[in-house]
């Protein structure tokens, strides 16, 4: 049985952090629990995407929630959580803490990057390309803790700039610059911890996405959605060409595609 949940006494400590709280303030909170790394180290390993318990999704859940808080100096806009602000290098100590590698792909793929500004390009069919990096992202072993935030350059016909930045983002619990969903919200204090975490693994040459898909509730059917606004939910984790709101059901989703 996991004790990563734990993490989640660790984010709500936080609420009464001053702000600019960071490596300081999480690593000492670590350092009274160490083996909590060595859960979270087990749980990249490729090998680890099958099965595991609920507890184990839970903790991994706690860990994306302190993400979120890390990440949201490098966002822009003003959604407020109400939360002291980390400092800029809190997310930068967090992964050197847990041993994470940085997200290193030359070019933009939805598994390593989550576009957070678009630039328009004149030719309304350029394909996606990457401009610069708003925050690193993190693997740790081959999970996917969190994606890189990215502004990228993109046609009309390939990436609407409002839906593309602007629309809701699934499977996350906060962002400064859009609106969000996942399976915790509109619960009560305890049980929005009972949230599984999104595995995502890179595994050799191949990208494993949502490989606890299969086990949610199934879906209604969307029937406004093409397949590829489907695909969209999943990959991106948001619209594209069009805002796609916030009432969708993609969390039962699954797919392993080619890493590039």
């Amino acid at each position: 049985m996991s004790d990563l949940w734990r993490v989640r006494d660790l984010v709500l400590g936080l609420r009464d952090a001053a702000d600019g709280w960071g490596a300081d303030e999480v690593g000492a909170w670590f350092e009274r629990e160490p083996h909590l790394l060595g859960e979270l180290r087990a749980a990249g390993r490729p090998e680890a995407r099958g099965d595991c318990d609920a507890e184990l999704l839970w903790g991994l859940y706690a860990v994306s929630r302190l993400a979120d808080l890390l990440t949201a100096p490098h966002q822009p806009g003003d959604r407020a959580l109400g939360w002291p602000m980390a400092s800029a290098g809190a997310w930068d100590g967090f992964r050197a803490l847990v041993g994470a590698v940085e997200v290193a792909e030359d070019g933009f793929h939805p598994f390593f990057h989550e576009i957070v500004r678009v630039e328009p390009a004149d030719d309304p069919d350029e394909p996606v390309s990457l401009v610069a990096e708003c925050w690193p992202g993190a693997l740790v072993g081959g999970l996917l803790l969190a994606r890189a935030g990215v502004t990228v350059r993109a046609g009309a016909n390939v990436l609407d700039p409002e839906a593309a930045a602007r629309s809701t983002q699934y499977w996350t619990w906060w962002r400064r610059n859009r609106p969000v969903d996942d399976l915790s919200h509109g619960w009560g204090g305890n049980s929005q911890w009972r949230t599984g975490f999104r595995r995502d693994y890179v595994v050799g040459d191949e990208l494993h996405l949502n490989v606890d898909g299969k086990e949610s509730r199934p879906p209604e059917p969307d029937d406004d959605l093409t397949d590829d606004e489907r695909l969209e939910l999943l990959r991106f984790r948001h619209g594209v060409r069009r805002d796609l709101g916030p009432d969708r059901w993609p969390y039962g989703e699954t797919l392993v595609e080619a890493r590039p």
